[in-house]
């Protein structure tokens, strides 16, 4: 299941954001990368995530009041996107490209071996996140992903079968589609309850922890001394651009498109690999490659179109005991116990099924974010009177009204929850 997504502007903005992040990722394997080659991949992954951790962590000391609220299941979710997204997907990445570097395979066949994640996004979402979308998206991911295989083969697209898994690059590459697709769909589970910028900060020291364990069980960390200055150089590159930058990207895009979509927008990455291949190395373009360019930005926008869950979000819960912020804001509301559920925080327009009869209300999701305080499932019911502690309440997200917001007092807090009642 998913809450619904419109096809609007902030869809698109997170499109682009992805689609941006991805054209990073590009522009380092084509410019940056090959000056690394001569490294071992542990020690890429180390150094290329504390430069960007350093640069991102004043987001942990900012984003600390909901840190340390997070789930045990938002915990999980992180330890995922760090150790699949960070250390192996990486390090199967880096290793599948440096052995193409070496003549070992082709650049080709590791993309298009590594262009099977959208499979792997697409089946995460589907189980972990209930991501259900219309048929003309999934029409336009399989076009989509049609031509970027195209794309990679030009006009002989099986030329490499009899070689595709033959070496170990491409089960590399196999393995870091599956830690990138998987660790995509953790991640739209963890932003959907903790602000991006933290995210991307837990993200960056969570992995350089990991990577510094890899370096000292391969006893690899002597060749830090190795690095030369270049080097040095390229990391920073790395960190300001395809590291830090282009993961801040990609995570705030993910805040505004269905794990689903961002699958499609990363597609992205091999048309602007080609195209930088193309302006930056003097590599041919053919009319086959740019018609499969056409046809894959075609597609991507057709999947953005109709990037719409095809069914409301509902789920059941039960009525607890609040916390007393009612009584503060002097407006009675229903504390429901469902506070992991997979979808974004936010304050909802909603309807409640009680004793089957439908009730209008409102759905506070989220930190209490004025008081400090951790998150909570608040429902206000407009037409209903009583007591409903203990029961069973059957919710259905109507539409996404606003995000959670902080405001100076209580006083303007309460001013506002009346006016979102008074105004819907």
């Amino acid at each position: 299941m998913s809450t619904n997504y419109k096809s609007n502007k902030a869809v698109y903005l997170g499109t682009v954001a992805i689609m941006s992040a991805a054209f990073l990722w590009s522009a380092d394997v084509i410019l940056i990368r090959p000056n690394l080659y001569e490294l071992p991949a542990s020690i890429v992954v180390f150094i290329e995530h504390i430069v960007g951790f350093i640069l991102l962590s004043p987001f942990l000391v900012s984003g600390w009041h909901r840190i340390k609220h997070i789930t045990t299941k938002d915990w999980i979710s992180l330890l995922w996107i760090c150790f699949f997204g960070g250390i192996l997907g990486t390090v199967m990445m880096t290793k599948a490209f440096f052995a193409s570097l070496n003549s070992e395979t082709t650049f080709a066949e590791i993309i298009i071996v590594q262009k099977l994640q959208p499979f792997f996004t697409l089946l995460f979402a589907a189980v972990i996140l209930r991501e259900k979308l219309t048929v003309k998206f999934y029409i336009g991911a399989a076009v989509a992903v049609i031509a970027s295989y195209l794309l990679m083969f030009n006009a002989n697209p099986f030329s490499i079968k009899y070689s595709m898994f033959a070496n170990q690059a491409s089960w590399y590459a196999l393995l870091a589609a599956f830690s990138f697709g998987s660790a995509t769909v953790f991640g739209k589970r963890l932003i959907n309850h903790l602000d991006f910028k933290s995210v991307v900060a837990l993200r960056f020291g969570i992995t350089s922890l990991l990577a510094f364990l890899l370096l000292l069980i391969n006893d690899e960390v002597w060749q830090l001394t190795t690095v030369t200055k270049t080097q040095w150089f390229s990391f920073l590159l790395i960190a300001l651009l395809a590291g830090s930058f282009a993961m801040f990207l990609y995570y705030f895009g993910l805040t505004k498109v269905p794990a689903s979509l961002s699958a499609m927008a990363e597609l992205f990455w091999p048309v602007s690999a080609i195209i930088l291949d193309y302006l930056v190395n003097d590599k041919n373009l053919t009319s086959t490659q740019f018609m499969a360019i056409l046809v894959l930005l075609a597609a991507m926008y057709y999947t953005t179109k109709n990037a719409k869950s095809s069914e409301n979000f509902k789920f059941k819960a039960d009525v607890i005991s609040g916390y007393g912020r009612g009584r503060i804001l002097n407006i009675a509301t229903i504390h429901l116990n469902k506070i992991s559920l997979d979808f974004a925080h936010g304050v909802y327009r909603v309807e409640a099924i009680i004793n089957d009869k439908k009730y209008p209300g409102f759905l506070h999701f989220g930190y209490r974010e004025t008081l400090k305080l951790g998150p909570t499932m608040e429902l206000y019911l407009k037409d209903f009177v009583g007591n409903l502690y203990g029961v069973i309440i059957e919710v259905e997200i109507i539409e996404k009204i606003r995000e959670v917001k902080r405001y100076t007092d209580t006083t303007q807090l309460r001013e506002q929850v009346r006016q979102i009642i008074e105004e819907n």
